[in-house]
């Protein structure tokens, strides 16, 4: 019951942040100063802060909603906020950017991650 609630919370956490920023993409400026100059970088921008939170977010609820899609849920956590997370760590290495932005998703991807992973350990192996 933990794992589902975890990807419940992880679903409400996602998906709402996902198309909040889809629908205002100019949302990103103050807050992470991402912005985008042409057209192009806004439909860049909702694609990457919206509709790819969104898909992870309800990657999320379909686990919660049926207990037999937990596990492919959690690898979906594991494999895109690995990669999210991962890259934001080498952009905070390389660049040296410390904001609170970036420490606060910094240290909700970890945590994400490291929950994640914790509970497909947790979950008993099937042939």
């Amino acid at each position: 019951m933990a794992i589902r609630i975890l990807l419940l919370v992880l679903a409400v956490g996602w998906t709402p942040y996902g198309m909040y920023c889809l629908v205002f993409p100019e949302f990103l400026g103050p807050i992470a100063g991402v912005e985008a100059t042409a057209a192009t970088g806004v439909a860049e921008l909702r694609a990457m802060y919206g509709g790819l939170q969104i898909a992870v977010g309800l990657a999320a609820l379909v686990g919660f909603l049926r207990s037999d899609y937990i596990e492919r849920a959690l690898w979906v956590q594991v494999v895109a906020v690995g990669g999210i997370g991962g890259g934001r760590l080498i952009g905070l290495l390389v660049g040296g950017d410390a904001s609170g932005y970036t420490l606060g998703a910094l240290a909700f991807e970890g945590l994400t991650l490291a929950l994640c992973v914790a509970a497909l350990r947790a979950r008993p192996k099937t042939a």
